[in-house]
């Protein structure tokens, strides 16, 4: 088992402490590396300087997914040349969670070391299932690869 710790601290800064005007930046720190400044959402008040936890859950999905995927590809002899991936996290403030992350990864591979169709979708399903993050969330996650030519 591992565990991963941050440190987050918040402080007010405005005279009052009313709804609509608080402070809402916050930092985290994450033990030996940087810190990072995050604020709430676009349908609270938002600073736009700051990324928001909606942002990093998004960002933490796609992560593990690149990262689970890559090793697979390495450990089965596919190179991966470049990944590049335009995530979404959609947030249903019926049920006030997040519903739904979609990945939507470009990947190319070497031209002589690329899976075929049927090992590329394994891959991608295997990546999925062995994802840490993913696996922790209730929100479907959904995978819409685009493969590129090298």
């Amino acid at each position: 088992m591992s565990d991963y710790n941050v440190r987050l601290q918040w402080q007010r800064v405005t005279p009052d402490f009313q709804y609509h005007s608080y402070d809402r930046k916050h930092t985290i720190y994450f033990y030996g590396g940087p810190k990072i400044d995050i604020s709430s959402s676009a349908n609270l008040v938002r600073n736009p300087q700051f990324q928001t936890p909606e942002e990093l859950l998004t960002a933490a999905v796609a992560s593990c997914f690149l990262l689970t995927f890559l090793s697979l590809c390495c450990k089965q002899g596919y190179v991966v040349n470049h990944y590049n991936d335009k995530a979404t996290c959609i947030l249903d403030e019926t049920i006030r969670a997040v519903s739904e992350v979609i990945l939507r990864p470009e990947i190319c591979f070497q031209n002589d070391k690329k899976p075929d169709e049927g090992s590329l979708q394994k891959l991608l399903k295997d990546a999925h299932a062995a994802c840490f993050i993913a696996n922790t969330l209730k929100a479907d996650i959904s995978v819409n690869p685009v493969i590129l030519s090298e």
